[in-house]
Order: structure tokens, then C-alpha cells, then sequence
């Protein structure tokens, strides 16, 4: 009778046990507190010296323990196929030890160092959502000095379904946030270039000018600019490398720059000698920008250019014409201090226009991966090599939206048009 109700009392004690984790976690978001419930129970449940949860590093092919009883998270590393622990992990299926020494898969390297005695071990894999090996629980030294039994293998996979289930859902949680943060700071970086672009357009009676940027999901740095100053129509056309918040926040520099250099410089070259100069001050993220830049003057006609390794803009005379412009050109903004860029020249005849776009435009994808190419562009813009600025930008935008169709731009689209008319 004393034997039963021993058993009747130990049952009861492991569901009281298995229900608390249950009751943690669903009042439990933060994993690691979780975690340490789940080991200190199963430790005490199961009458065992020390207990220790080890999750698998997928990259590094290593186990290492987060939380354990005594010791700091991080302190024991094993490979997937060395030790006990890393043979369960290796074979997915627990293991008993009786006695630690006399198993040739026990690594006494630990005992060693710490002075701990291992006798018997009971290991058990975590199995996460679709049978992915998260990492394994462990238990060491049954009291009494004797082996862990058949119930505490039973015992210990419970608690190993219920860790499983606790990391599954701190990852969903920990990807749900990140998600989250990734859209905020693709908010932010598009706030920010959007509220740095210009949108009214100068009306000059000489020339006509238009521009559009379009923010990729992942957005970018692409920008344009211009200033009228007396008599010279300033344009900038560029892309920032790389994404987000630290694209967007290197556009706004630039821009700025841009404008700020411009009073007492003569030419595109010299402004962007001095733009570059500055932006490869502090420049630890390695950032740059291709861009181009060109100052019309609006009583001869005359356009002085310069090029940061950005794609050369389109020449439209008209009549279903299109040449792409031969200019000079230097290194991206921001890579190399001190550089000097040449200086490009031409004039523009009345009616002629010029077309500034980067490369998202050319490298638009539709859904059978092809690029919408130079090509299209090339076509498109002599279909209408005679419109005006504004339509040479929404009809070059309408066809790569046509092009690409449903599918999910890459990459920023920025495009500018310039129409001269004369005096």
C-alpha cells in the first residue's frame, strides 16, 4: 500500500510540475525566465544534481548552453556529434547514461575543468515546428546515486516538448518584432527622402524640368535636385548604395551639400570635387554615391557637366532621336578624397531635351526575371523624343510599371527630364 501511494505521490507531483511550466508559459513572454523554469523543474522533479538547456547554433554546427544551473549562458560550447549532448543532437534520440565514465561518448573535459563529478546523464532533443532540431535538454546526477528510470525518460521528453515549444514561439515573437522594425525604420527611411526631394518645379520660360522618385520597398538613396541661380538651371541626379535608414540619411547629406556648394563654384566638376571632399570625412560605413550633375545656362544654351560614375543621361533632338550623351567622368561621390573630376560640356539646341534616370529604370524585373533594359528605355524614349519634360517622366515611369507588372521593385526608380526652349 505505502509502495502505491509513493507512485500515486510522485505522479502527482510531475503533473503539478509539467502544469506550472504549462501556466508559465502562457503568462511567460520572455524566453530566457522561461527557460530557467523549465530546467529547475525538471531538475527537481526528476531528483537530479543540475539541469541544463543547450540550443543549437545552425551555423556554427555547435550546441551552447543557455540556461543552466551554476553556470553563466555561454560558458559550455560542444559540436553536434561530440559529447552526449552532441550525440543526441546528432542522432535525435535521447539518451540514459547510468554511469557517465564507463560510456566512450562521454567528454570528461568539463569535469576537469570545474571540478564537477558526472555520474549519470538523461539527455533529450528539442524538436521544434516540422521536426527541426532546436537544441537538447539535459540532467545530471540522479540523488541517491542511482540511475534516471524509464519515468524520468518520459518525464524529461515532456519538458523537452514544452522548451521546444517555448523556443518556437520566441522565435515567432523575436521575428515578429523584427519584422516590425525593419518596417519601421523602410517608413522612416522613406519619410525621410520624400520629404527631402523638391516637388515644385521651377517655372522658367526657358526651360522645362521635371523629376519623380519612386521608393522601392526596400528603399534606397535615389534622389535629384536643382537650383536656379541667376541665370544657371542646376540639376542632380544620383543613388546612394546600399538600403534603408543609412541610404536615406546620406541622400539628405548630399542633397544638402549639394546646394551648399554650389555659391561661389563655376561648374558641376568644382561642386563636385567639394561635395566629395566632405563626404569622405567620417565616412566609417563606407558609403557612396553615383551621380550626375549638370548647370545650364539659360541665355546660350551651354550645359557644363560632371559625372560620379553614374550612367550617362539620354540626348532627345526630337524627331524619334535619342543619343546617349559621351561625357567625362570620375569615381562615385565619397570614395576617394581628394579626387578631381573632369568637366563634360555641351549646348543644346531649342526643343532638344536631356533624360537623367539610375539604374533602377534599366534594371526593373518582371516576373520572368528579365530586366527592363537599356533597350526598352532607349524605345520608349523615342516614342516620345518630342514631349514635354513632365510626360517624358510619367510615360519612361509608366513603361517599366507596364514592363514589371505586379512584381515587387528592388530597387529605388528615380528619373529627370530637361526640355530647353530658348529665349
Amino acid at each position: 500500500m505505502e509502495g502505491v501511494t509513493a507512485t500515486y505521490a510522485r505522479l502527482v507531483r510531475n503533473l503539478d510540475s509539467l502544469l506550472e511550466v504549462s501556466k508559465a508559459m502562457a503568462a511567460a513572454i520572455d524566453l530566457d525566465p522561461l527557460l530557467g523554469i523549465i530546467q529547475s523543474k525538471a531538475t527537481e522533479v526528476m531528483e537530479a544534481e543540475r539541469g541544463s538547456i543547450f540550443i543549437l547554433d545552425e551555423g556554427a554546427g555547435t550546441l551552447w548552453n543557455r540556461v543552466s544551473g551554476g553556470l553563466a549562458p555561454g560558458v559550455v560550447r560542444v559540436a553536434v556529434g561530440t559529447g552526449i549532448a552532441g550525440h543526441v543532437a546528432k542522432s535525435g534520440r535521447p539518451l540514459n547514461i547510468p554511469d557517465a565514465y564507463a560510456d566512450p561518448r562521454f567528454n570528461p573535459e568539463f569535469d576537469r575543468q570545474t571540478g564537477f563529478r558526472t555520474r549519470s546523464v538523461l539527455c533529450a532533443p528539442l524538436f521544434g515546428h516540422g521536426g527541426t532540431l532546436l537544441g537538447v535538454i539535459q540532467v545530471l546526477n540522479k540523488a541517491g546515486g542511482g540511475a534516471f528510470t524509464r519515468d524520468d525518460e518520459v518525464l524529461l521528453e515532456a519538458f523537452a516538448a514544452h522548451a521546444a515549444l517555448a523556443l518556437d514561439r520566441a522565435r515567432l515573437v523575436e521575428a515578429f518584432v523584427e519584422k516590425e522594425r525593419i518596417e519601421e525604420g523602410l517608413r522612416l527611411a522613406r519619410d525621410i527622402q520624400t520629404s527631402m526631394l523638391p516637388r515644385a518645379f521651377p517655372a522658367l520660360p526657358e526651360a522645362e524640368l521635371s523629376a519623380e522618385v519612386r521608393p522601392a520597398r526596400s528603399v534606397g538613396g535615389d534622389l535629384y535636385d536643382f537650383l536656379v541661380d541667376g541665370d544657371r538651371l542646376w540639376f542632380l541626379i544620383g543613388d546612394v548604395s546600399g538600403k534603408g535608414v543609412a541610404a536615406a540619411l546620406f541622400m539628405a547629406v548630399t542633397r544638402t551639400l549639394f546646394h551648399a556648394s554650389i555659391p561661389g563654384e563655376s561648374s558641376p566638376a568644382a561642386v563636385f570635387s567639394r561635395v566629395n571632399r566632405e563626404l569622405c570625412r567620417d565616412n566609417d560605413g563606407a558609403m557612396f554615391v553615383t551621380a550626375f550633375a549638370g548647370c545650364l545656362d539659360l541665355g546660350n544654351a551651354a550645359v557644363a557637366t560632371a559625372n560620379a560614375g553614374h550612367h550617362p543621361p539620354y540626348r532627345l533632338p526630337g524627331a524619334g532621336m535619342v543619343t546617349r550623351l559621351a561625357v567625362p567622368t570620375g569615381p562615385p561621390l565619397g570614395v576617394r578624397a581628394g579626387q578631381a573630376y573632369p568637366e563634360g560640356a555641351l549646348r543644346l539646341e531649342r526643343g532638344e531635351a536631356l533624360y537623367l534616370y539610375t539604374d533602377g529604370v534599366t534594371e526593373a524585373l518582371n516576373d520572368h526575371g528579365e530586366q527592363f533594359s537599356a533597350s526598352r528605355l532607349e524605345a520608349c524614349l523615342r516614342d516620345a523624343s518630342s514631349a514635354g519634360a513632365a510626360e517624358l517622366v510619367r510615360g519612361s515611369l509608366a513603361a517599366v510599371q507596364g514592363f514589371v507588372g505586379a512584381s515587387l521593385a528592388s530597387d529605388d526608380i528615380a528619373v529627370m527630364a530637361l526640355r530647353y526652349r530658348g529665349r
